[in-house]
């Protein structure tokens, strides 16, 4: 026998109706430094257990009355047990015994008559497994508490209420497939009393894109101060920080546009971003797509950008989206897609007063198709939203 000690005192429960059997095993895990429970059946051993779940089960599988496999689905059926290793003892050596153990949920599986140094070096390996297992679940509680932080602190950078200019609408959203995001926006006023608005979205998912995500915004914002009316001149600054100094290797598509409300001037430019779609009001009811997007920031440090503008008037709508609206999947893997996403733009126009609806009902429109067009499947990507209108 081994004279190898354990350094703390893990508990096994010992399950078989023949009292040698649980003498014999008792007395070798106790010299081992274990803490030893033994009981006589299965009942007792579900209720010994419920009372204080041990490290480990050596199960013996003969039993009057309740069976160990009976006893193992009970505890693999609950979830406060469901991750205790169980260790078949049994005189049953047929393969289909060994087969319905480990169906049953046991870990392993021991024939009688046993030898000792068999049982210990089997009773060992199950427990450092299961003591590595609670200490990787213990890391992922605390990965998941601190991706719920991050989270927080992440949706903080961003503007929670729209602003209030006469005449203009403004609304926005947010839905991360995870507890942090790749994706934002933003919508603010510029020294210049002209208003930054912009979509982005980082490729790539996990912590890394959250990091980066918190980073672009930060560049972002900087870049409009030192250019408030030149999207392109924002863009190359932001690119070549991302390129030079962060070394991320992450890239992000960007949708920049700078709106004058006096005048409803928007000029814009695209860094590899989904073309935004701006519908026009009672005159003409048009959708179009506001401009080719080219690279995105971070991939090339000598890439040039274009800008573009557009006059909006009143009645009509500006709606940016990342990708994850038209990527979202139905149970069956069918794509929400471009087509429909135009179609369910059209259809939030508000046809009793011919123009679209003001821009919290534009959004809550669009998404609310999205929703009933995935119908409650997973969902695999951010979906963000900015809807503009002009009253």
């Amino acid at each position: 026998m081994s004279d190898q000690r354990i350094s703390t005192k893990e508990s096994i429960l010992i399950v078989d109706d023949l009292p040698a059997n649980l003498r014999l095993l008792s007395q070798m895990l106790a010299e081992q430094g274990y803490g030893v429970r033994a009981v006589t059946s299965g009942a007792r051993a579900l209720e010994s257990i419920a009372a204080s779940p041990p490290d480990l089960i050596l199960l013996d599988i003969r039993m009057p009355e309740m069976d160990g496999y009976t006893v193992c689905e009970r505890l693999k059926a609950r979830p406060n047990t469901r991750e205790i290793p169980v260790v078949f003892i049994s005189a049953l050596g047929e393969t289909e015994d060994k087969v319905r153990a480990f169906a049953v949920g046991g870990v392993d599986y021991v024939t009688k008559p046993f030898h000792v140094e068999e049982v210990l070096a089997r009773v060992r390996t199950h427990l450092d497994l299961r003591r590595l297992q609670k200490q990787l679940q213990e890391a992922n509680q605390r990965m998941e508490q601190e991706l719920i932080l991050a989270g927080q602190v992440q949706a903080r950078f961003l503007p929670s209420t729209p602003p209030s200019i006469p005449g203009w609408q403004f609304a926005f959203a947010l839905q991360p497939a995870r507890k942090t995001s790749g994706d934002f926006y933003d919508v603010y006023t510029l020294p210049n009393g002209q208003l930054a608005i912009l979509i982005a979205d980082v490729v790539d998912k996990g912590v890394g894109a959250a990091l980066t995500m918190v980073l672009s915004w930060s560049l972002l914002r900087t870049g409009a101060l030192e250019h408030p009316t030149a999207p392109a001149q924002v863009f190359d600054v932001v690119n070549r920080r991302l390129l030079e100094d962060a070394h991320t290797g992450d890239f992000v598509t960007v949708f920049y546009a700078v709106l004058d409300p006096a005048t409803g001037s928007l000029v814009y430019g695209n860094a590899g971003h989904h073309p935004p779609y701006l519908l026009r009001g009672p005159a003409d009811q048009q959708l179009e797509e506001l401009g080719e997007p080219s690279l995105p920031l971070g991939i090339l440090l000598e890439a040039t950008w274009e800008e573009g503008q557009v006059q909006m008037n009143p009645g009509d709508a500006l709606v940016l989206y990342t990708d994850g609206v038209a990527d979202a999947q139905d149970a069956e893997g069918h794509f929400y897609g471009h087509q429909r996403l135009r179609a369910s733009v059209r259809a939030a126009l508000d046809t009793r007063a011919g123009r679209p609806a003001l821009a919290q009902g534009l959004l809550e429109a669009i998404l609310g198709d999205v929703q009933r067009f995935v119908a409650g499947a997973p969902q695999a990507d951010d979906i963000t939203m900015v809807v503009v209108t002009q009253d």
